[in-house]
């Protein structure tokens, strides 16, 4: 709890707590007196259905959540969220198993599809299980030589199949389907996160950036930087500038390949530059957004094959890095610069060289102080090592540290100051280590951010 924020903590509330009450309350007020010993087990699984559908409301990445908790933490919940609602599902159909044919047909089908879906996205996608179990690591490995990303994209979608039986289950028990109330509100939540599903997918698609792949080259063993010149034409056109496309220092967006086989859906990288989209380029100039890649899976394996030219489309960008800062630098005294603690370990270093080349640069009004640690496993595994010593070499009020081994407490303690924020990027271990040592020190949770990608 000590690394719950304020924001996290009301997400979480808003999900568990707050959005199963009015289905509660409807169901339970038109509950036949008949079937009163049943109503417990009946809102248990009315809230897990209802968990289910903010779990799929949440997997459409809406830009608000990514403004107040971060959609990396979004995906956290929604993971999480999913996995608590098969757990009451399971217990609901323990408490009533059910009568009649077509009732346990579509009771139990829906559950053991959210199962299936579930235990497929544990070893495939939820990477903070797979960094700490070894032997599992070693079966998602042997199994993505088989099932490629776009498979584990796809069959993550039959919890829509799920749901969908879950709604036929409702009706089909008539003293559920004779509570008005409750199936008007049981029906709309349904049909508005479907409507909602729909629309993220088609407005999605809609507002794709369109590029290019401008470069790729290789930067460290199997670590790739690609480069991608963004074609807004189209925009530009209207507008007469290029200022609707910007990201923020520590972005990251979705890129998808279109033309080549097993890229077709979208993936999620941390941008290592920025771009503030005002304007002032000449209609020649294409914003360019730069990645380093590191090969994990099939899709990011076939990044150092990309040529340049290649079609790529790219979500608008997502992050909170940038925001966070902005957020207590208005807090900050005579909104001066907030101090910024920068700690990365290994690739996921890629968010925070953004930040550290975007901040660390800005010297008006007054210059703000960055500290920037890198810790990787060898020497061979640091990235851009001879751009960043030689920026931290240039900028007075900047120090940047590369270090082989772990971020441990001999080397973060020292650098604790009054004031500061704490930005941490790396593989989830990492990062939780690096969150303990700095709550031993005091620093609260409110100024610590960092995105959990490995969900």
């Amino acid at each position: 709890m000590k690394f719950l924020t304020s924001h996290i903590a009301l997400a979480w509330a808003t999900v568990l707590f707050i959005v199963p009450l009015p289905f509660l309350a409807t169901l339970a007020a038109g509950y036949p007196t008949l079937y009163a010993d049943t109503l417990f087990g009946a809102e248990i699984g009315v809230v897990a259905y209802t968990w289910m559908l903010a779990a799929v409301y949440l997997a459409c990445r809406p830009r608000w959540v990514d403004r107040t908790v971060g959609l990396p933490h979004m995906y956290m919940i929604h993971g999480v969220l999913a996995i608590l609602a098969i757990t009451l599902a399971f217990v609901h159909q323990s408490l009533l198993p059910g009568a009649g044919a077509l009732i346990s047909l579509t009771g139990h089908t829906g559950l053991y599809l959210f199962i299936a879906v579930a235990v497929w996205s544990l070893v495939f996608m939820a990477g903070w299980l797979t960094s700490r179990v070894a032997w599992l690591a070693k079966v998602k490995r042997a199994l993505e030589r088989l099932f490629r990303h776009e498979m584990s994209v796809w069959l993550h979608r039959l919890n829509l199949v799920a749901i969908a039986l879950i709604v036929i289950h409702v009706h089909v028990i008539d003293y559920i389907a004779s509570n008005r109330p409750f199936l008007f509100l049981f029906d709309a939540a349904t049909i508005a996160v479907f409507a909602y599903y729909v629309w993220s997918s088609v407005s999605r698609r809609a507002f794709t950036l369109r590029g290019r792949v401008a470069s790729v080259r290789p930067i460290a063993p199997r670590v790739t930087e690609l480069r991608i010149a963004i074609d807004d034409s189209g925009r530009a056109a209207k507008s007469g500038t290029r200022s609707s496309i910007r990201w923020n220092p520590g972005d990251f967006a979705f890129i998808s390949f279109p033309g080549v086989r097993g890229m077709h859906e979208l993936h999620p990288f941390s941008l290592t530059n920025s771009y503030a989209g005002d304007g002032q380029e000449t209609s020649r100039q294409a914003p360019v957004m730069s990645f380093a890649i590191r090969a994990d899976g099939d899709f990011t394996s076939k990044i150092a094959s990309l040529k340049p030219g290649e079609r790529v489309r790219v979500v608008p960008p997502y992050g909170r890095y940038a925001e966070f800062i902005r957020e207590h630098d208005a807090q900050s005294p005579a909104h001066s610069p907030t101090p910024l603690v920068l700690i990365a370990g290994g690739i996921g270093v890629t968010p925070l060289i953004g930040v550290l080349t975007a901040y660390a640069a800005a010297t008006t009004p007054t210059p703000r102080i960055v500290d920037f640690l890198y810790t990787a496993r060898s020497e061979r595994d640091f990235i851009y090592r001879d751009e960043l010593e030689r920026f931290g070499a240039s900028s007075p009020n900047t120090r940047v540290r590369l270090k082989t081994g772990r971020a441990d407490e001999a080397l973060i303690a020292p650098m604790i100051r009054p004031g500061a924020i704490y930005l941490i990027a790396g593989p989830m271990p990492m990062m939780d280590a690096v969150r303990e040592i700095l709550a031993k020190h005091g620093v609260a949770s409110t100024d610590i951010y960092y995105e959990p990608f490995a969900m």
